[in-house]
């Protein structure tokens, strides 16, 4: 037993009832689309963009308004700011691929007989269309998305899914390439595991695995607590 979040937790494999995974970012390689569309809404107020997806990485995250504030837009700019980033990423969000072996770990996943649960910051149908080319839905036996773009928090979310699929909450794991998502895993009790190559870099402190590519993540699923 590995006491990790404030619960104890069981290390043997079997106890991995679920996986719930993150998308923007997690599985969808789409920091590029992002980082593109923010520095033409950055361009247009004459604010200096991002150098390079690393200092994107380094400024992103949640809460969203923080974010902005952060690049320079705040106020009763805030919306209009971003309607136009969501806009943007709109049109080239087609045009991001999936991350390397996302597929061939969802498929490892479902081989251990574990279900897949997809959450995600962005409103269910855009997720829908966004998930539509790469033709995932048969992994997951639930697709959910937030309500509302301008607080992009999806931690209610994942805790009804969670009430609501009887798993407790030290056999669920979490992935996903955020603080906040691994805020919500911390407070909700269940594990995570930090993908690194999305939008946010992983913070130091190392209470979590961190992955460098979604290949790693079945070793750390059948190693058994992924803190391990």
């Amino acid at each position: 037993m590995l006491r990790q979040s404030g619960i104890m937790t069981d290390t043997s494999t079997s106890t991995i009832d679920a996986v719930c995974w993150d998308w923007n970012g997690t599985l969808l390689d789409d920091v590029g689309v992002a980082r593109a569309a923010m520095d033409l809404v950055l361009a247009g107020r004459g604010l200096p963009g991002f150098v390079d997806e690393a200092a994107y990485r380094r400024v992103f995250g949640f809460p969203i308004r923080d974010f902005y504030e952060r690049v320079g837009i705040s106020g009763a700019d805030f919306v209009a700011a971003a309607d136009e980033y969501l806009a943007r990423f709109a049109i080239g969000v087609d045009t991001a691929s999936l991350h390397p072996d996302a597929l061939q770990t969802l498929e490892a996943v479902d081989a251990l007989g574990v279900e897949q649960v997809l959450i995600s910051a962005t409103p269910e149908a855009v997720l829908e269309r966004q998930l539509a080319p790469h033709a995932l839905t048969r992994h997951f036996s639930g697709v959910h998305g937030i309500t509302d773009v301008y607080h992009a928090s999806k931690e209610q979310v994942v805790g009804s899914w969670l009430a609501a699929s009887g798993h407790h909450p030290s056999r669920v794991v979490m992935v996903g390439d955020t603080n906040h998502d691994e805020e919500i895993a911390e407070l909700l009790g269940v594990r995570f595991v930090r993908f690194r190559n999305g939008h946010q870099d992983p913070p130091a402190h190392g209470r979590h695995p961190v992955i460098d590519g979604l290949s790693e993540l079945v070793p750390e699923l059948t190693r058994g607590n992924p803190g391990d």
